[in-house]
């Protein structure tokens, strides 16, 4: 049996009712590390969630060495499946970071943009070094980005008190989606200045 042949039995494992089977074919993937990399991003599109799930964990576990491969996927990708891999990258958290903020910079792509604010808003305060590229997200053309560069920033909580200017600006955003994210990220970052800004906001 060839390596390849190998690697997609243990990943059609992950449809075993079986705990446990499913526990040792992700054990033994990520213990074949990046030969398995294609296989396992590949399984990311399946329908099933739990196999999804269990697929994205292997490649959390094996860590760096996905990145460029995930990140090549993200730019073709269809929804389902970008949404998977930006959820992947976001459990990789900080290594991800630095190819993330690359593709913001994507001025053809909002989809890729989109994913990548999406990555950080699962990384959490993990994320604090995106701080600056999310800030300047919040000015993207596409609604999305915005909205989930707001929400990413809000997740990130006081370290994210940088952003408050641009935060306070984002409450006048044409967006009412944005305008919301933009009030959910400064009463999460909870500083005198984003707390005067929200005042003043639900009395205008």
């Amino acid at each position: 049996m060839s390596d390849e042949q190998r690697i997609a039995e243990l990943i059609a494992d992950f449809e075993d009712f079986d705990d446990g089977v499913r526990d040792t074919a992700k054990t033994e993937l990520i213990a074949i590390g990046e030969p398995a990399i294609p296989q396992l991003v590949d399984a990311l599109a399946h329908d099933l969630w739990d196999i999804v799930e269990q697929a994205a964990d292997a490649l959390k576990a094996i860590g760096v060495p996905a990145i460029p491969i995930l990140m090549g996927e993200l730019e073709i990708a269809e929804r389902h499946l970008g949404l998977a891999i930006a959820s992947t990258l976001a459990r990789i958290g900080e290594p991800a970071i630095p190819a993330l903020i690359k593709v913001l910079s994507n001025e053809v792509n909002e989809e890729l943009r989109e994913y990548a604010v999406r990555a950080f808003t699962g990384m959490g305060v993990k994320a604090k070094s995106a701080i600056p590229a999310l800030i300047q997200a919040l000015s993207d053309p596409e609604e999305e980005v915005r909205t989930y560069a707001a929400y990413a920033l809000g997740k990130i909580e006081a370290a994210a008190a940088d952003a408050v200017p641009a935060l306070v600006k984002a409450l006048t955003d044409e967006s009412e989606r944005v305008q919301e994210h933009a009030v959910f990220a400064l009463d999460k970052i909870g500083n005198q200045e984003a707390q005067a800004a929200l005042k003043a906001f639900i009395q205008a």
